[in-house]
């Protein structure tokens, strides 16, 4: 893993500032020192991780990051309707409300664990839109996850609009394992997070870093660590066909770099240095919290991973 003592960290800085997925043009050399110095501090504040692709933390990974890294996690998009419309979403327009596993469109929850077993997939994220528009959706789908034989872990994604204290304990009877709040769509407010933390023993907030929005951000972080909330993951504010002018609408630029061939989207140019100044941020300055960079290069991995078990258990699989 990277960031140990006699790693390289400008190599690790010129890769970073040239693009997290794909090596591009040569990169900003003011940028390059800036990361360089941003690693150096954070390797001397004990985050730990994967250099090369940006993957780190400060202490745990989340359970339910575990298998996703090593492949075997997956998406379980309950609908894409939802109660928001943030700049930041990647979702299609206009929205429709329809499941899908795996990438897979099914039309009843009973068809999930099928699924699940063939890829053999050990972490599913329930998520949208907002899943919590259809609840019973979601109970039914637990429901039938948690009772195959060797049932996978499961985490439901949600902006909190209605993660009511009825729903809640409703979802922990259920069998759900763990609870994650998009924050940065309520304008970080905190309180459908508290309402969970009193219910459930695992929650964390799962957010997107929007660069100008960082002070805003590390006050979130100290809330969360004062509220002994165990998680906080953070991914690259990234542009992709469906939210690109909006995000450029805000001053956001492209990162440098040829496109992924494994994702459609790619890293605004500011938001892997935010990410890193709110991951430091994060490392000094809680006793509790746990935050993890997800970035698009762990997501470039985590799909090259995802592919070639998709390709190895079914070969007739896209």
């Amino acid at each position: 893993m990277g960031l140990k003592e006699g790693d390289d960290l400008s190599w690790y800085a010129r890769r970073a500032a040239r693009s997290t997925v794909a090596p591009g043009a040569e990169p900003e050399p003011a940028q390059v020192e800036r990361i360089a110095g941003l690693l150096e501090r954070l390797r001397a504040a004990g985050v730990r991780g994967d250099g090369a692709s940006m993957t780190l933390f400060t202490r745990g990974l989340p359970a339910g990051c575990k298998p996703c890294l090593a492949g075997k996690g997956t998406n379980l998009y309950v609908t894409g309707l939802c109660t928001r419309d943030c700049f930041f979403c990647f979702n299609q327009k206009p929205r429709k409300d329809e499941t899908v596993v795996h990438g897979i469109p099914v039309k009843e929850p009973s068809e999930a664990p099928a699924i699940v077993e063939r890829f053999g997939l050990r972490s599913v994220g329930l998520s949208g839109g907002e899943p919590l528009l259809f609840p019973e959706r979601v109970l039914a789908i637990l429901e039938a996850l948690k009772t195959m034989p060797r049932p996978p872990r499961v985490d439901l994604y949600t902006n909190g609009d209605r993660a009511d204290e009825d729903i809640l304990r409703r979802l922990k009877g259920a069998g759900l394992d763990s609870i994650r709040f998009d924050a940065a769509a309520r304008d970080y407010d905190l309180a459908p997070v508290k309402l969970a933390k009193s219910i459930f023993e695992e929650v964390a907030v799962e957010i997107p870093v929007v660069p100008e929005d960082l002070p805003k951000l590390e006050a979130m972080v100290l809330a969360l660590d004062a509220m002994k909330v165990p998680h906080l993951n953070i991914h690259e504010l990234f542009l992709c066909a469906e939210n690109q002018d909006r995000v450029l609408a805000k001053g956001e630029k492209p990162k440098e770099g040829e496109q992924s061939p494994h994702l459609l989207w790619r890293p605004t140019a500011r938001s892997l240095e935010s990410c890193l100044e709110l991951l430091l941020f994060a490392a000094e300055n809680c006793r509790t919290l746990g935050a993890y960079l997800c970035s698009c290069g762990t997501q470039e991995q985590i799909s090259r991973r995802g592919l070639r078990r998709r390709r190895k258990l079914d070969p007739t699989a896209a």
